[in-house]
């Protein structure tokens, strides 16, 4: 319930999520949506609300996302889940920017577990609310391949 006199944020959370793949697949859209939905349900947050930007490329104009941040900013959505920051942008550091982003409008990015391949003997590490995803440091050169395992 809604006090009109005291504004606060309400204690439900909303949640959004936004997926791009490209080229657009019609069977790999329906498997991420499936996956955020399940994911929102694991975190305990609603439906998430869908912005999609499927088939678009990074480097071009990503409408859906935009209109993702524009109501980030205007506090319309707390949790914004993604299958990985790769849907932002392909480029690590546009796509970190995009998450800080999100941050600053006080809207946490919650990214899906998943095969990912990270340095032998590194564990998973959890988002960190409001930061984004972490990711371990890289093995030093020398260490080559078999310093990476498949997890």
């Amino acid at each position: 319930m809604y006090d009109l006199h005291r504004p606060a944020r309400p204690t439900m959370r909303r949640a959004a999520m936004y997926l791009r793949c490209r080229p657009y697949d019609a069977r790999e859209a329906d498997y991420m949506r499936t996956a955020m939905e399940q994911l929102a349900d694991r975190f305990g947050l609603p439906m998430p609300d869908v912005y999609s930007d499927h088939g678009l490329s990074t480097d071009g104009p990503l409408p859906a996302l935009e209109n993702l941040l524009v109501a980030a900013e205007r506090g319309w959505v707390d949790a914004v889940l993604v299958p990985g920051p790769f849907v932002f942008a392909l480029d690590d550091r546009a796509a970190e920017e995009i998450v800080r982003r999100f941050a600053r409008a006080g809207c946490e990015v919650i990214e899906a577990p998943g095969r990912v391949v990270r340095p032998v003997g590194v564990t998973r590490l959890a988002a960190v609310p409001g930061f984004g995803p972490v990711r371990p440091p890289r093995p030093a050169p020398d260490e080559g391949p078999a310093a990476y395992q498949a997890v």
